[in-house]
């Protein structure tokens, strides 16, 4: 795996999009193939530094004292006589990965990362949208990060020579691609601590509501009772309301018996009443 391409555009002093070929496209590349770029030279100021600065953020890198700014604008075009500055910047690099050490099935992956001035950032890997953390994920298995030994500025070779038996563990084991095993160790111990801190809360919380326990259960088998003595009257009000419409359907029909009655007496006397007319 190489460093096929990589492309710049509005990161610090990079207003246009530029591309460094180092390597020929992947699908070009043989054997015979010579590298585009082994170099790149020129007089202070001219840039040299930013893109180094730029493969490192690329990768990851979140401090700004390392990428030689102060906020997240300043490594953003900030404009010049001629042109104005930008809203964003954007680094990608070109992976050949038809060895396959990067675990994705393309035989180039483009990681890109893009910055707006608004502080918002995005990751993409062949240009879906990922995060960091699965950048950095896919990187440490390679062997490669924003802090390893890949990328070497002004003053690193140094500081290799004069690290301490720590330092040079640590450049050792960069070195030995045990990276994604020290990650995925970081993340658990993180986790670790946060379930701590989780046990350590409710054990708290434990100890502050087992005074109040007896009383809940006190309130707990009163809403029980409470419940029973709801159903029991719930069913005695049922009963009442059956009996008083057993007794309202009974006098119900009485009445209508007694109305029959009255109108045959009724009907009787008018008859009565009648004759004596006749009579009369």
């Amino acid at each position: 795996m190489f460093l096929r391409k990589v492309e710049i555009v509005g990161f610090k002093s990079f207003a246009k999009k530029t591309t460094l070929n180092f390597f020929p496209k992947a699908s070009s590349f043989s054997k015979n193939s010579r590298s585009e770029i082994t170099a790149i030279v020129g007089p202070n100021g001219s840039g040299k530094s930013n893109i180094a600065d730029a493969l490192r953020w690329v990768l990851g890198e979140q401090s700004l004292k390392n990428l030689r700014g102060k906020k997240a604008e300043d490594i953003i075009f900030a404009g010049s006589g001629k042109k104005t500055r930008l809203g964003s910047a954007q680094v990608s690099i070109f992976l050949d990965n038809r060895q396959k050490k990067i675990p994705l099935d393309f035989e180039e992956v483009v990681i890109s990362r893009k910055v707006y001035r608004s502080g918002e950032s995005e990751y993409l890997i062949n240009g879906s949208r990922v995060r960091l953390l699965d950048v950095l994920d896919l990187l440490a298995k390679t062997g490669i990060s924003q802090r390893s030994y890949c990328i070497v500025n002004q003053g690193m070779a140094d500081r290799a020579l004069n690290a301490t038996p720590v330092e040079r563990r640590m450049i050792i084991e960069e070195a030995a691609g045990v990276k994604e095993f020290q990650l995925k160790k970081e993340r658990s111990e993180r986790k670790l601590k946060a379930t701590k801190n989780n046990l350590k809360q409710v054990v708290s919380l434990l100890a502050e509501i087992e005074p109040h326990l007896k009383s809940l259960e006190r309130q707990s088998k009163k809403a029980a009772r409470r419940e029973q003595f709801q159903q029991r009257l719930e069913e005695k009000q049922h009963q009442l309301l059956g009996f008083l419409w057993r007794e309202l359907a009974q006098q119900v029909q009485q009445f209508q018996q007694g109305k029959s009655v009255l109108a045959r007496e009724l009907m009787i006397t008018q008859r009565e009443i009648d004759n004596l007319r006749r009579k009369l």
